[in-house]
């Protein structure tokens, strides 16, 4: 009997032995397998990183490391909802959970949810005062909102939390645009380069297209304005869209579109080569709408833009073809659009009924400094309260919260018809018509309101594309603004949303904006407008 007890011992003591070797091997798997899609993650290769946390989560699925390492790598590849559901179960199982906050907010973030993302942004800084993600999220809040300043200070602080983070660094370098630092800006951008992978070749040949006109720049003051403070100019509106005349390095005249849905002004490759303004830096290609999607990006530079008794000096453009086709009317012919580059000098007023554009660049008060914690956090980042609300009167207009994208667009909210929740429009005076992106079509269940067998040709910034679909809108409604029996087409938008740091469902183009006085003033970061048309009725939104 002793020797049965002793065979059965050791066969038990095998059993254990055995099934702790198991469970340490199953632990080193994982571990590694944890170690490879953290590798792959900063390789780039977001497919393969997602491929692996999905396996470690069919092995075990409470295990939180890798549901939060697929919400990362789904967020990189912008599969923005599967990455909100990914942190959502993280955060159902650990309410406490600061990354898994900090990935849902910046899901919410860049599906262009603002305010459901500060809430879950402030949590996770809130939780964990050092998580970089949620600090640069609130950053990037900033920066949208135009808090320029803000968004610099936190933007510094994610990257000496996370220096590896390529991301940081071009959320960064675009602050330091805005603030005109344009060394630190080339300083950024570099050191993207040097942590970024070498996979994604184009976006590093604009990048280093960025580098060489910054470093070109330098300590240049451009956009220098001079002339009247109050200049009032003639336009010509056709299809929609305001023409002007203007001279370049006093040779002209030149006939521009006013684009407000352009962050850089254009001179065409033609225009160029007449006036002899050759490139200064080049690099990549530019991602737009139409034709092959598209354009090779040209920097130049002007001496001087005239617009009637504006003078702007040291003026930064893109080089590049200005599309038309054999049929374009010569009226609808441009050289250029000026963009909100120089635009931003000055409180803009379109009136549409006059066809009349004033120039403003009375002088303002300069922003105020910003409070430090003395962690050096910015406590009330993406704090402000970002709530529409409909003020305003038909005589003296109504003013419209805007957002920057990170390309520097102005975007605003906007509803369709039988929609509650505002989708995001970037506003584009150059734009003929308006444009609901084809991802806001399918995700929304637009599909019913297209104007069957109706197809329009679209000439963008890439080309002509034709036989594009359109919507019937019943309704557009800006801020309680409501223009009934419109139209929308239907473009892919992606290009747009890849620099836009949150997504752009559309373009809010001359059809609507025609029927205003319009008023934009980037340096107060004010939209106004005015009905001129009794197309416009006020509608208090819900």
């Amino acid at each position: 009997m002793m020797k049965t007890a002793l065979r059965i011992g050791t066969l038990a003591l095998a059993t254990v032995l055995l099934t702790l070797f198991s469970v340490a091997a199953l632990a080193e798997s994982r571990g590694k397998a944890l170690k490879r899609a953290q590798g792959e993650l900063r390789k780039a290769n977001f497919d393969v990183a997602e491929k692996i946390f999905r396996e470690l989560i069919a092995q075990d699925q409470s295990d939180k490391e890798a549901r939060l390492g697929l919400s990362f790598a789904l967020m990189k590849q912008l599969k923005l909802q599967d990455a909100y559901e990914q942190a959502a179960v993280v955060i159902a199982a650990d309410p406490l959970n600061a990354r898994g906050f900090a990935l849902l907010g910046t899901a919410l973030l860049r599906s262009g949810e603002f305010r459901n993302s500060v809430e879950a942004l402030y949590t996770a800084a809130k939780f964990n005062n050092r998580e970089a993600l949620a600090l640069a999220g609130l950053s990037e809040i900033e920066y949208f909102e135009n808090r320029s300043r803000n968004a610099y200070e936190g933007l510094r602080r994610a990257i000496a939390l996370d220096p590896l983070e390529p991301d940081y660094y071009v959320s960064l370098a675009r602050a330091c645009s805005r603030l005109e630092y344009y060394g630190e800006a080339a300083d950024a951008y570099q050191r993207f380069l040097d942590v970024a992978p070498k996979t994604d070749a184009e976006r590093r040949a604009r990048i280093r297209g960025l580098i060489d006109f910054y470093r070109y720049l330098g300590t240049t003051k451009i956009n220098r304005a001079s002339g009247k403070e109050v200049s009032v100019i003639s336009f010509d509106l056709i299809n929609n869209r305001p023409f002007i005349n203007l001279t370049i390095n006093g040779k002209g005249p030149l006939r521009f579109v006013i684009d407000s849905g352009a962050s850089l002004s254009v001179l065409s490759d033609k225009a160029a080569a007449t006036l002899g303004i050759k490139p200064v830096a080049k690099g990549g290609n530019a991602r737009a709408v139409g034709g092959t999607g598209t354009f090779p990006i040209v920097y130049g530079l002007l001496d001087s833009l005239v617009i009637g008794d504006a003078r702007i000096e040291t003026v930064p453009i893109y080089i590049r073809t200005v599309h038309s086709t054999a049929d374009t009317p010569e009226a609808e012919r441009a050289d250029g659009y000026i963009g909100l580059s120089v635009l931003s000098n000055y409180a803009v007023t379109l009136d549409y009924q006059t066809k009349q554009m004033t120039l403003d660049r009375t002088p303002i008060r300069e922003e105020p400094a910003v409070a430090k914690a003395p962690d050096g956090t910015l406590p009330e980042m993406g704090k402000a309260d970002t709530a529409k609300v409909v003020t305003g009167s038909l005589e003296d207009g109504f003013e419209i919260p805007i957002r920057s994208t990170s390309g520097g667009l102005a975007s605003a909210e906007a509803h369709l018809p039988t929609m509650e929740r505002p989708l995001n429009f970037i506003i584009d005076t150059g734009a003929t018509t308006t444009v609901v992106s084809k991802a806001a079509v399918k995700r929304h269940q637009l599909e019913g309101m297209k104007l069957a067998g109706e197809t329009v040709r679209v000439i963008g910034a890439a080309g002509v594309e034709e036989g594009v679909e359109a919507l019937g809108l019943s309704t557009l409604t800006v801020n309680g603004l409501r223009k009934r029996n419109g139209r929308a087409v239907i473009l892919d938008l992606e290009a747009v949303n890849e620099t836009s740091g949150f997504e752009q469902h559309g373009i809010l183009g001359g059809d609507y904006l025609s029927h205003f006085r319009v008023v934009l003033d980037l340096r107060r970061h004010h939209f106004r407008l005015t009905p001129q048309s009794k197309a416009i009725t006020v509608a208090a939104e819900k």
